[in-house]
């Protein structure tokens, strides 16, 4: 996955320029962090998206549905790192690691029973993330982590603020 985020941060500075409508967005805001995401096809077998996290007392830790690579574009956020246990607890106590992640730093999340969660320290941070296709079998049933709540899109003002934050950290750095 790594390969993929090198070719879509590559790719991105033009992709910026696309109209609006090409971006889907959500306001992620059910539990702290706060994720402004913007999210769009990448290649024919990935997902690119965008995002400003927020900074937040505690984090929810989750797991994700796909494999992934992430690079911190902007700002700093601490990361927790736990496996399949943590399922049973829900709590920090089974932490397996606490890494600080700063500006160009990368990571990929392969394994479908990872769990982690992120905190901005101090600033929001914006990263760029891509995806791939969902686990087969799916491990973890998803429906805790936002698929019931009631997430609303970026309003159109949103999106163009968020679009021009990247475009100006990715050519201006």
């Amino acid at each position: 996955m790594l390969e993929v985020l090198a070719r879509a941060v590559t790719a991105l500075p033009a992709l910026l320029d696309d109209p609006l409508e090409s971006w889907e967005s959500l306001d992620v805001d059910y539990e702290p962090p706060r994720v402004e995401r913007l999210w769009r096809p990448y290649e024919s077998q990935y997902r690119l998206m965008l995002h400003r996290i927020h900074p937040c007392e505690t984090a929810l830790y989750h797991p994700h549905p796909w494999p992934s690579a992430v690079k911190v574009v902007s700002g700093q956020y601490e990361m927790g790192v736990s496996g399949p246990f943590l399922q049973r607890s829900m709590t920090s106590s089974a932490e397996v690691a606490k890494i600080v992640l700063f500006e160009n730093s990368t990571y990929q999340m392969l394994n479908p029973y990872g769990w982690h969660y992120v905190k901005p320290l101090g600033e929001p941070s914006l990263s760029i993330m891509v995806t791939g296709k969902p686990f087969d079998p799916q491990v973890y049933s998803h429906e805790d982590f936002g698929k019931k709540a009631d997430l609303k899109p970026l309003t159109d003002a949103g999106k163009i603020n968020l679009l021009r934050t990247f475009r100006r950290h990715l050519l201006f750095p």
